[in-house]
């Protein structure tokens, strides 16, 4: 189970890249605040919209981390059950009790970015006139439970549709969305498809 699994090779070389990805969105949300200004805070349409993309890039940053796990119904549970714990008798939580728990953690954070883009993806809509549910949502709906490749597929295309909103937010972004992967097979489909 999940204490004796050990890191694949392929999905260090995901992790590797996402991580660098997703940088690359956080810079780009970061030049756009450092050339923009807005005296009209949250009337703005857009320092709203920004503000639901910076929280989803960074849940998505966190998750980055925590995708390496098998998230079955028992695994999130006993991680839930830990990590109340821990809130209840520490109150404080650190990034090593996330990994400890990522079981529950990764969904915890991906869900966050999800309903943050969904969130900007309807505003957007509404005030700007745009479109973007339309492409956006489809990749909001993925659930990668229970297993490691099915969870990046997750990140994947959340992180692409943040992109997607990144656009809408700052047509002049270099950070474009990246279609998301299929996940690599696994177990016996390896051996059908003759990875094995």
């Amino acid at each position: 189970m999940e204490e004796s699994y050990k890191s694949d090779v392929e999905h260090l070389r995901w992790a590797v890249d996402q991580r660098a990805e997703i940088q690359r969105t956080l810079l780009a949300l970061y030049e756009y605040v450092r050339k923009t200004t807005s005296a009209a805070g949250y009337a703005d349409p857009k320092a709203y919209l920004l503000d639901n993309l910076i929280g989803a890039a960074f849940s998505l940053w966190r998750a980055a981390f925590l995708v390496e796990t098998f998230r079955t119904d028992e695994n999130i549970l006993r991680s839930q059950e830990t990590f109340l714990a821990k809130v209840i008798s520490d109150n404080s939580i650190q990034f090593g009790d996330d990994n400890i728990n990522r079981a529950w953690t990764v969904g915890y954070y991906l869900d966050n970015a999800k309903l943050r883009i969904e969130r900007a993806s309807a505003f957007a809509d509404h005030h700007l006139q745009t479109d973007s549910r339309r492409y956006v949502l489809q990749h909001l709906r993925i659930r990668g439970t229970p297993s490691v490749p099915l969870t990046e597929w997750e990140w994947e295309s959340a992180h692409f549709a943040l992109r997607y909103m990144l656009g809408i937010l700052d047509p002049t972004t270099n950070a474009k969305p990246t279609t998301p992967s299929r996940p690599r097979p696994q177990g016996v489909e390896r051996v059908l498809l003759g990875d094995e």
